[in-house]
């Protein structure tokens, strides 16, 4: 397989171990998004004793440094069943046992069966859970959504 192989973006899945669940959520979701994690930049500028033009003072310089890595917030999405684990996920943080309840996500992504792309979000833990909009005129699907913070993000071997 070539470097170069693009991936498709249906071809993910999930892992997330919460409490009361029997087995990992895996591969149930419709959608993700989130995926970002950015450097922050530090600015500061510095009076240098290099002249500057005909001035007695010194140059000003501008100099960047990296500062804190930030990531965003994942938002999930999956058709709403009668399983009540991510809300009791996002419940359980709300009544303030939110250390206890952080956890690991893995997605991967796949090329036929294959998984070959992986991202690993640490200390993850959830600050919105959301039901879509729903319609008595429609036979659509109900969209349950959680958005998810998370402190690390790393792409990681599969």
């Amino acid at each position: 397989m070539s470097n170069a192989t693009v991936l498709m973006a249906a071809s993910f899945a999930i892992t997330l171990k919460l409490d009361g669940s029997n087995d990992f959520l895996d591969g149930i979701f419709l959608g993700c998004d989130g995926f970002d994690f950015t450097q922050e930049v530090i600015q500061f500028t510095e009076v240098t004793s290099e002249r500057w033009g005909k001035a007695n003072k010194g140059r000003s310089r501008l100099t960047k440094l990296p500062g804190n890595a930030v990531g965003g917030n994942l938002t999930l999405r999956s058709g709403m069943t009668i399983s009540k684990s991510l809300w009791l996920w996002f419940s359980s943080v709300q009544k303030g046992n939110w250390f206890k309840q952080r956890r690991t996500i893995l997605i991967t992504f796949h090329e036929r069966t294959k998984a070959r792309a992986a991202f690993q979000f640490t200390e993850a833990w959830p600050t919105k859970y959301r039901i879509g909009e729903m319609k008595t005129d429609t036979s659509d699907v109900v969209i349950e959504e959680i958005e998810i913070a998370y402190e690390g993000f790393e792409r990681i071997s599969t």
